[in-house]
Order: C-alpha cells, then sequence, then structure tokens
C-alpha cells in the first residue's frame, strides 16, 4: 500500500535531508549587548569629553568678548577725540570785544580755556554737502542724568545768547576726570613749549595747543596734544632781531 505524504511533511523531510533541520550552536542563541559596566564607563568617557570640550568654548568666548569689548572702547575713545581734534582746529576768534561775552542774556557765554572746562566758538559741518554754521561748543567731564562722561553741547549763536538749555551728548562714557593745559608758539623755533593755563584773555587770541588729559573710571590715562591753527599763534613777546 502506497504511502502518502502529505505536502508538509514532504517539504519537513526534504529540508532534514538537505542538513537545514540540525540545530544551531548554544553560544549563537544568547543575546548580544553591552554590559552596565560597559555603558557607565562609555557614558563616562563622552561626559569628560563634553566638559573638556564646553571649557575650551567657554574660554574662547570670553577672549571674545574682551577683544571686542576692548576693541570697541578704543574706537569710541579714536572717535571722542577726532570729533574734540576737528573742534577745536576750526575755532575762531569770533569778537575779541570783552563785552560780548558774559552772563546775562543777549550775550554770548564766557569763553572758558580753564583747566577742566573748554567753551568755545567754532565752525562745525551741518551737513554731507559742506554746509557749515557758528556754533558754541562746551566739552566737560562731568554727570548727566547720574551718568559720568565726557559731555559736549552745540548750541548756535543765538540759542547761546537766548540762554537755552543745550542738549548734553556723551562723547566718551566713564570720564572721571578732564585735566588741560594750553600753550602758545615760543618766542624762537628752538625754545620749548611752555604748558599752563591760559589767563591771557580774548586780547590774546585763543591757545595755539592744547594737551587734553582724561581719566577713566578705570584709572586708564589718555593724552592727546591738539593744535589750533587760528590760535594766538604767536607769543606775547617779541622775536630777538
Amino acid at each position: 500500500m502506497v504511502q502518502r505524504r502529505t505536502f508538509a511533511e514532504g517539504c519537513r523531510l526534504k529540508a532534514q535531508g538537505n542538513g537545514m533541520g540540525l540545530k544551531p550552536p548554544a553560544s549563537s542563541l544568547q543575546p548580544k549587548g553591552f554590559t552596565l559596566v560597559e555603558l557607565l564607563l562609555a557614558a563616562t568617557l563622552i561626559s569628560i569629553l563634553f566638559v573638556g570640550l564646553g571649557a575650551h568654548l567657554r574660554g574662547g568666548i570670553t577672549v571674545w568678548r574682551r577683544t571686542t569689548q576692548t576693541g570697541e572702547r578704543l574706537q569710541r575713545q579714536r572717535v571722542a577725540l577726532t570729533r574734540l581734534e576737528r573742534d577745536l582746529a576750526n575755532a575762531i576768534r569770533y569778537d575779541d570785544r570783552e563785552t560780548a561775552y558774559g552772563d546775562a542774556l543777549g550775550l554770548l557765554p564766557p569763553i572758558e580755556f580753564t583747566a577742566d572746562t573748554l567753551a568755545w566758538v567754532t565752525i562745525v559741518s551741518t551737513s554731507r554737502q559742506g554746509a557749515s554754521a557758528v556754533r558754541f561748543l562746551t566739552y566737560q567731564c562731568t554727570r548727566v542724568d547720574d551718568v559720568p562722561g565726557l559731555w559736549r553741547t552745540s548750541q548756535s549763536l543765538g540759542e547761546a545768547r537766548a540762554r537755552r538749555a543745550p542738549v548734553f551728548e556723551l562723547f566718551l562714557p566713564d570720564c572721571e576726570e578732564l585735566s588741560l593745559r594750553y600753550a602758545a608758539l615760543p618766542p624762537t623755533p628752538n625754545d620749548p613749549l611752555s604748558w599752563g593755563a591760559w589767563d591771557r584773555g580774548l586780547d590774546a587770541g585763543l591757545p595755539r595747543f592744547v594737551e587734553v588729559t582724561i581719566r577713566l573710571g578705570s584709572g586708564a590715562l589718555i593724552t592727546h596734544i591738539v593744535g589750533i591753527p587760528i590760535g594766538s599763534g604767536q607769543s606775547r613777546e617779541a622775536p630777538p632781531t
């Protein structure tokens, strides 16, 4: 009697005959992966790596910020001194009469070349097209709205005579002290400049040189010498013949 087999039994027998019915070794049946100790060790190494990279990154950011702040501070100082130099270079002897200046309404404010204040008449540019106007300027290291700094005011002559309140413009923050010295041309070219106070009055004109010293809140000192081309230009003493 012919033994009949089902299709499933035939496939099973055929697979056993081809060796597919062999069982895999016991080692291959074990689960593969990392142990807890290996995971903890890897996490510790990664943490140390990120901490080191973070420290280097913070150090680089700190250096970049310090460098940027120093550059901006030096740029503000350079701009302020350049503007002050330009204002002084355009100073003019607007009116040599002593009676044209005073504290009364209708008079120009007194011209001041003192140890800590600058106040004078100058020509400033009012537009990019080269238009200019005569203005009364002041520079003083003081506090405005409790903010210390080198402050500048600019008024037209009409506003100055009317005693209108000037608008203060912060030129250099953190200015603690402004010290000024003045000099005229010496009697002979080989003589050194004589620095000191300027108390010669309007008849002597303007000083020829101004030494500006600014002390910042950090204690740093900034010294700059500015020339006034239209100043007195000559000493009151006649040169020898």
